[in-house]
């Protein structure tokens, strides 16, 4: 607000300096009488003239704080009212926005108390992410053959397969599998007497976090992670009815011989047909009437690696290459990450890690939180786990100076009800990425979702005033609602904002509330006196 006021004071200054050097320097007669109370007179009323312009100057510095205190007082009076805490006694609510171009705080509210983010753990991962592995970083998955086995070498890349990068670039998802086998023909390579060799050691075998919801391992959103991934590791059933009490028809997508199917449904006039996998087992069990062809949910997958692999054994299979062995796996790149001189490339799939990055905000995808996460831990200690990849963001949090005691990482997606944030310290990794360089700001910026746009934020403040204004991170687990991001308001300000609802319990959610905050935020500071609802 000062900077809007003109400091008129260095130019009166420097008038006077002027005026006083001119006046002793004269040829007059610097003895006489008259002269010198002439100069004292003319220093006087100079003096007389810069004291009111410093007292002008004052006014107007005073006037501007009170403007901008009864602003923010507007401000928190109108967020104190849309933002009430539930009625249940355990419930919290940490707000906190801050204006970047000044880091004013134009609202705190319990800023300081670590929290359960849900989803906006993903935040914390995604800013690591870029600023430690930086916004050109690429995975590889090396494709290689050596004596009789093909093999694949991982680096943890989340995105392999994932079926929406594909349709935005009009391609299926074995688009890469169906390239590696003209990359065998053109070599004259028909068959692969051997075995399918996945490496995807690069990451710890523990594929599903131990805090994670133990009766949810099927959902999606609790898909396991490896150093090979690949449609995002789950699979769908497809069912088509046949004769009538007969055994409807079962297929996978996509296909592959890793997963086996216990086929127990029947052909008749309903649909009832479902699909389960039991825990620890990698066959599906499709039970019920099937009437008409559909897709049944997806279902996680149980090892990434080797589905990966069986999954190019069947393309490849279908492409007219045969495999004799299996899919193994296999410990091939060397400590010092060269391949050993007997195995030759083929082929090398990169992929920028802003496909995750955008998975991981826009779409609140978790594998592909926990696959930088571990990204992040193989890049400073070699090993990706989710020990490593803690240590490695906690090295961002203290570059970034946020207070220990404010967060802490368990896992990468938010799942876990262990992790903790404190609204002030996520705004303060916000300020951070904002204030980085630009690439790495707008990387970070464009991969969260966009108000009434994109991603979890599409269907939400879709009014002309707020779309396109908001660009968050959304997160929900039961009885945790969050929202954390940037608002550019119609006055062109930025701010960084993080408002965290827990144990809200069965009252109603607090969503409707959040996003009227948020319609509140892009006016600023031009606030209306009383709040609108807009969408």
């Amino acid at each position: 607000m000062h900077s809007q006021v003109k400091d008129i004071r260095p130019g009166m200054a420097k008038a006077l300096h002027q005026t006083t050097s001119a006046l002793t320097s004269s040829t007059m007669n610097r003895q006489q009488p008259h002269f010198r109370t002439f100069l004292i007179r003319v220093l006087a009323g100079m003096t007389f003239i810069v004291g009111l312009g410093v007292i002008s100057l004052a006014g107007q510095y005073a006037a501007a704080d009170e403007i901008e205190r009864a602003k923010k007082a507007s401000l928190k009076s109108q967020l104190d009212a849309i933002l009430p805490l539930p009625k249940s006694a355990k419930a919290r609510l940490g707000a906190h926005i801050i204006e970047l171009d000044t880091g004013s705080v134009l609202y705190d509210r319990d800023s300081k108390r670590p929290l359960i983010p849900a989803s906006n753990m993903k935040l914390v991962v995604m800013a690591a992410a870029i600023h430690q592995l930086g916004p050109d970083y690429k995975y590889q998955t090396v494709l290689a053959i050596r004596d009789t086995d093909l093999i694949v070498i991982g680096s943890g890349d989340p995105t392999f397969g994932d079926e929406r990068l594909a349709e935005a670039r009009d391609e299926t998802i074995t688009a890469v599998f169906h390239k590696w086998a003209q990359i065998l023909k053109d070599a004259g390579i028909r068959q692969i007497p051997g075995n399918i060799l996945v490496d995807d050691l690069i990451f710890d075998l523990k594929f599903t976090h131990p805090k994670w919801p133990s009766d949810q391992y099927q959902s999606w959103y609790e898909a396991p992670i490896g150093g090979l991934n690949f449609n995002a590791n789950c699979v769908q059933t497809v069912v088509i009815p046949t004769q009538p009490k007969k055994p409807a028809e079962v297929h996978l997508v996509p296909g592959n011989s890793f997963l086996k199917v216990s086929n127990k449904t029947t052909t008749g006039k309903k649909s009832t047909v479902v699909v389960a996998r039991p825990r620890g087992s990698d066959t599906l069990i499709v039970r019920g009437s099937v009437s008409k062809k559909g897709k049944l949910k997806e279902v996680t997958v149980r090892e990434p690696g080797l589905y990966f692999g069986s999954v190019l054994k069947t393309v490849l299979a279908t492409e007219g290459i045969p495999v004799g062995g299996k899919v193994v796996r296999e410990k091939v790149r060397l400590k010092n990450g060269h391949l050993p001189k007997n195995c030759h490339i083929l082929d090398v799939h990169r992929t920028p890690v802003g496909d995750a990055l955008a998975r991981c905000g826009k779409d609140s995808l978790g594998m592909m939180a926990e696959g930088l996460l571990k990204t992040l831990g193989a890049h400073q200690s070699g090993l990706g786990s989710w020990e490593s990849g803690r240590s490695a963001i906690h090295a961002f949090l203290r570059t970034v100076n946020v207070p220990a005691d404010q967060v802490t990482v368990d896992d990468g997606s938010g799942l876990s009800r262990y992790n903790r944030l404190s609204a002030s310290a996520a705004t303060r990794i916000l300020r951070f990425m904002h204030d980085g360089p630009e690439q790495s700001f707008e990387l970070f910026k464009s991969s969260l979702a966009v108000a009434g746009i994109d991603g979890t934020l599409k269907k939400r403040l879709r009014s002309k005033q707020t779309k396109g204004r908001i660009f968050g991170k959304t997160g929900y687990i039961n009885g945790v609602w969050s929202l954390s991001g940037y608002v550019h308001t119609h006055s062109d300000h930025w701010l960084a904002f993080a408002l965290y609802y827990n144990a809200t319990g069965k009252t109603s959610t607090p969503k409707p509330r959040i996003d009227r905050a948020c319609r509140l935020l892009v006016q600023w500071p031009n606030l209306p006196a009383t709040s609108q609802m807009g969408d």
